[in-house]
Order: structure tokens, then C-alpha cells, then sequence
């Protein structure tokens, strides 16, 4: 909720915010940049011994310590955040912010101090494949709590956070959809406690935006070779299509007499949902569809066009273009275009 963000202190690049707290920039800022001269440097965090009076003095509570925020903005206070041990080793957030400028090398896209400022997050936006109309994106957000409650983290998410609720969202759609493997969902968190926290999370920062930057440049090396690869015939068309989406064997008579009649029902009723696929992608290819190529890029154009636009969804189409079974069929044609590009 725009509640939720402390002292005003929330960025977006270019893109206006449901709450409308601030104005977006205008020109691309780092996160460095956003925290010295946009919010007036920020605040620190520091801990400070804990005491308590005994026989009316006062006195050292063993290793405990108060985690404190500096005053910022308009609060012209310190505001103790929780109690920890000395062991804590509590995050700067113009540290983050240089991290992440120092490992991501590229602009923020949205930035915030939430909660008083027990909280703050940083977002990026991910290498683009360009590989749908949807202009979909994907969001790498670094996530830091200074309260002992979150911690740091790493996440990738379809959600661009601008606000607490936001970042839950983003947080939430992280928790369902993690693969490590494939750079998404949740990717690295780590307390306070560990005092290589801040060169840990630098470190997959970077890694992660290095693994989505090679990526994209293969998929743009693909998407050029189907570019470069012309359409022979109508044919050739349908062939394809089909080879990416064939009918599904009958083997109804394999089964049991009593379960053969719901088999084969079942088949049927796939390949004619097959069917409506192969004939829908076809007719954007021959025409119905947007700015159609007559080579493979073409084809694939036709591909994404119909499942980001004509397939009915019972999720949010979003989520099954990037990663669903949209994503899992535009795939399925990706394949065999390989095949045809060489």
C-alpha cells in the first residue's frame, strides 16, 4: 500500500505509480544515484548496547544490541527496529544501492523505503527475448529488511514492485515459481548474522543478470537465423505446424472394453483442441495475423500472436506465456524451428 512507503521515498523509471506519490524519472538513475540525491541520502542503520537500571545503575545487558535507524526525511528521531546480538552485522542501504549498480550495471527500475525504513527493495529490469507481442517482462528485485524479520534476498518475478503490496505480490508469485536452474521464483537469502551477507548477494546479482544477458543473446542469435530463413511453400507451412502439434495415436483399442469408449473420447477430444491450434496458427501466418514475415520468424510470430491472444487461459496469460503451458507449447514449436534454421 502507498502507506507503507516511508517518507515518500519511492522511485519508478518512466512508468507512472498506482498511488501517484511521486512523480517518475524522466532519465535512467542508478541505485546510488536515487538514494544520495533523490531521498537526500537516506538513512544508516547502527547498533547501539543495550542497558537496564540495576540497584539504580545502569548496566551492560550481556551481548545484547538495539538495531537503529538514523533520522531521515521529515522524522527527526532514531527508531530502535529490534534487538539483536552483537554478532549482527546490520546492511547500509546506500551499500545495496552500490552493490547492485556494481553488479547489475543497469538502471533501477523501481526503488523504495518501506515501513519506516525497515525495509527497501531495488528492481531491474531483466534482458528481454522479445520473443512475444505481450512485451512481457521479468523483474530481478533485490529485497533487504533491517528489522531481523527478511533479511536480503534475490528474486525474479512478472510482478514490478512499487509498493509494499506490490513487492508481496512479486514475493508470492517468487514462492510458487522457483527454478534455480532456470534463473526465476527465488534465488538467494541471507541474514545479518553472516558478515560476507552483502558480497554474497553482489554475487548473485551478478551472476544472474551475466546468465540472463547470455541468454538473450542466443535466443537473438536463434531469432536472427529464422529471420534469414525463408517459407518454400504452403505446404512447407502446415508441416511444420503440424509437426509441432500433431494428433495424438487412437490407442483406445489397447485398453479394456469397459474403458476404451472414455480413451477414446478423450483423444478425440484433444486433437480436435490440436487441431484448432494448428488451424489458428495457420490462419495468423496466411494473413490474420501481425505483421507476418514469410520466412520461420514468421511462423514463430504466428506462434506467440496465437497463444498471447486467441487461446482462452484459466490463468492470469501473463504467467502461462512466460512460464505456463503457453510458454511449454511456444516451446514445443521453437524446437522444431531449430530443426528447419539449422
Amino acid at each position: 500500500m502507498g502507506h507503507e512507503i516511508a517518507q515518500k521515498c519511492v522511485y519508478s523509471r518512466t512508468i507512472p505509480m498506482w498511488h501517484a506519490l511521486v512523480e517518475p524519472s524522466t532519465v535512467d538513475m542508478s541505485a546510488q544515484d536515487i538514494i544520495v540525491k533523490k531521498w537526500n541520502g537516506g538513512y544508516t542503520m547502527r547498533l547501539e548496547p543495550v542497558t537496564m537500571t540495576l540497584n539504580g545503575v545502569p548496566t551492560l545487558v550481556n551481548d545484547s544490541r538495539g538495531i537503529v535507524r538514523s533520522p531521515f526525511g521529515e522524522d527527526k528521531n532514531d527508531m530502535v527496529f529490534a534487538f539483536v546480538t552483537e554478532d549482527y552485522l546490520p546492511l547500509q542501504p546506500l551499500d545495496v544501492a552500490k552493490k547492485f549498480d556494481e553488479c547489475v550495471k543497469e538502471p533501477a527500475e523501481t526503488a523504495a523505503f518501506l515501513r519506516d525504513g525497515r525495509e527497501m527493495f531495488i528492481s531491474w529490469k531483466m534482458p528481454d527475448f522479445e520473443a512475444a507481442k505481450e512485451n512481457l517482462k521479468l523483474y530481478g528485485i533485490v529485497r533487504c529488511g533491517f528489522d531481523t524479520m527478511n533479511g536480503a534476498s534475490l528474486m525474479t518475478s512478472i510482478y514490478r514492485p512499487v509498493c509494499h503490496n506490490t513487492v508481496t505480490f512479486a514475493q508470492n508469485w517468487a514462492n510458487a515459481n522457483t527454478d534455480k536452474k532456470k534463473g526465476k521464483g527465488n534465488l538467494f537469502k541471507g541474514k545479518a548474522t553472516n558478515h560476507n551477507l552483502l558480497r554474497d548477494l553482489g554475487y548473485w546479482m551478478e551472476h544472474v543478470q551475466e546468465n540472463a544477458k547470455v541468454e538473450a543473446l542466443m535466443v537473438q542469435s536463434f531469432f536472427n537465423k529464422l529471420a534469414e530463413t525463408p517459407i518454400v511453400s504452403d505446404a512447407q507451412v502446415k508441416d511444420i505446424i503440424f509437426e509441432a502439434f500433431p494428433s495424438d495415436y487412437d490407442d483406445s483399442i489397447d485398453f479394456p472394453r469397459q474403458l476404451s469408449t472414455k480413451r477414446s473420447e478423450a483423444i478425440q477430444e484433444k486433437n480436435e483442441s490440436l487441431e484448432k491450434i494448428r488451424d489458428g496458427i495457420y490462419s495468423l501466418f496466411a494473413g490474420a495475423g501481425t505483421a507476418i514475415t514469410p520466412d520461420l520468424w514468421g511462423v514463430m510470430n504466428a506462434t506467440t500472436e496465437y497463444f498471447g491472444h486467441y487461446q482462452p487461459s484459466k490463468r492470469p496469460i501473463a504467467e502461462s506465456v512466460m512460464f505456463g503451458a503457453r510458454q511449454a507449447n511456444t516451446m514445443q514449436m521453437v524446437k522444431v524451428l531449430s530443426h528447419y534454421a539449422g
